[in-house]
């Protein structure tokens, strides 16, 4: 997982020459919870878009915020589950393990 590296100054995302987008989402929200202690990027509901690519997914936030881009490559995601609550929005909700030394 890396904080604030795959970001442009435009808002747009940043991946390697041998990765491609497949797809995209807008208007995504992302929630951390049991850290401890919680930095002050983690907190709050981060509100931007979702890159997906064969490796990662990439979160780029909308607007200034000291959270600007987190990515989460799929080794490290753990226990996901995909939620269809009645009432309210489809989510996901997984862990993501930090990287050995990181």
């Amino acid at each position: 997982m890396a904080l604030n590296r795959n970001h442009s100054e435009g808002g747009g995302v940043i991946v390697n020459n041998s990765e491609n987008v497949l797809m995209t989402y807008d208007h995504v929200e992302l929630t951390f919870s049991d850290i401890e202690p919680m930095p002050d990027a983690f907190k709050g509901t981060k509100k931007g878009s979702v890159f997906l690519t064969p490796y990662r997914v990439i979160f780029v936030s909308k607007g200034k915020d000291a959270l600007q881009s987190f990515m989460m490559p799929f080794y490290l995601l753990k226990d996901c589950e995909i939620k269809q609550p009645v009432f309210g929005a489809n989510y996901i909700k997984g862990t993501v393990k930090a990287e050995a030394g990181g």
